[in-house]
């Protein structure tokens, strides 16, 4: 009896130990199992963290190099611009002779006349047209005094040589003066050329606020303003090297914003949702010539809406009829680009003379 009670004994701690060691087993088994998902869920979480902070370094990289990008573009738009423009004297000094000073300064203390050529004027508030006979002669004292005594707009202004500059107009290395009066808050413009021992005023033209006259090196001249916010455009001609003014072209840009519902329309003519269009209008005629317009279609961030010619509805394709069942002659952007380099042949205005500075002009950014 006492071997089999002792038996017994032993049995029953044979099977506690066992069932405590099982149980201990398991604890183990599931222990581990819970620190594989930790580490699972540690490890995905990390690469999650990884891959965000990979892509924000990515966008970020891509914003600095976008803004480095733009910021090289514009530079370089100011370097072309400065070689451009019209020179001061002192870095035009070795081509300018010596006549052609003697008689600019001249004219420019009041006592050398110059030929008026209406055919130059191009000033839209100071007006020499109303005060000057076309073909006389007239010093820039005489000038200022007619502009102030009976001049529409500039009566009573008191008149300041604010620049002395110097073009080289059609490139032939004979030198012209531009000079720049300040006028109340307006500048007027003129363009000087020694002919002969005679000078002639070859072109005027204003500047105020809203509106910036330039004449650059080779003969480039442009006039452009804003009539709004969304209305703006000007002119462009050529002085050549014999001094005569020749118009080139006219351009206005209007914006047009869809209605409230976001609908796009010009007159009654539905093109679009969500979409503007930028309305460009142009001439090769100073007054009443035919006017030609191309267009272009943006989303409301400015980025340009893809044309898509297999589409029915496509908007370029309505915006097109829009404005042609208005009575408009549309063209395309290429097509307003070779007619105007056409006009540029035709006025004289010559390969070698426009492209004077090409190498400094920056390539369009993609």
């Amino acid at each position: 009896m006492k071997i089999k009670k002792a038996l017994g004994i032993l049995a029953f701690i044979g099977l506690v130990v066992c069932t405590s060691a099982c149980g201990d087993k398991k604890e183990n088994e599931t222990a581990t199992v819970e620190k594989t998902e930790e580490s699972v869920n540690e490890s995905e979480t990390a690469s999650e963290e990884e891959t965000s902070e990979t892509e924000t370094t990515e966008m970020e990289t891509s914003a600095e190099e976008e803004s480095a990008k733009q910021k090289d573009y514009w530079e370089q738009w100011s370097i072309y611009w400065d070689y451009m423009a019209a020179k001061p004297k002192d870095q035009v000094a070795m081509k300018l002779d010596a006549e052609s000073d003697q008689l600019y300064q001249d004219f420019l203390a009041g006592n050398a006349k110059a030929t008026y050529d209406k055919k130059g004027d191009n000033g839209m508030y100071i007006c020499l047209s109303e005060v000057l006979e076309d073909g006389k002669d007239y010093t820039l004292t005489e000038m200022e005094d007619k502009l102030v005594g009976e001049g529409q707009y500039s009566e009573g202004w008191e008149y300041e040589l604010e620049n002395e500059l110097y073009i080289d107009a059609g490139l032939d290395g004979n030198l012209e003066l531009r000079c720049d009066i300040k006028a109340n808050e307006f500048t007027l413009t003129l363009i000087v050329k020694n002919i002969d021992g005679n000078l002639k005023l070859c072109f005027a033209g204003d500047s105020w606020s809203r509106c910036d006259t330039s004449v650059y090196y080779n003969g480039l001249m442009d006039s452009y303003g804003s009539g709004g916010a969304v209305h703006h455009g000007g002119h462009s001609g050529y002085i050549d090297a014999d001094g005569d003014y020749h118009f080139w072209y006219q351009s206005w840009e209007d914006g047009i914003e869809p209605w409230d519902d976001g609908h796009l329309d010009y007159v009654d003519h539905y093109i679009g949702q969500d979409m503007y269009m930028w309305l460009e209008s142009f001439s090769f005629d100073e007054e009443d010539g035919k006017t030609y317009y191309w267009f272009d279609l943006v989303e409301k961030n400015n980025d340009e809406i893809p044309e898509n010619k297999s589409d029915p509805n496509d908007p370029y394709k309505l915006a097109k009829e829009a404005l042609e069942a208005e009575g408009l002659t549309v063209v395309t952007q290429e097509a307003f680009e070779q007619m105007k380099d056409l006009q540029r042949l035709k006025i004289g205005f010559t390969d070698e003379v426009y492209n004077y500075g090409a190498e400094y002009k920056p390539k369009p950014m993609e």
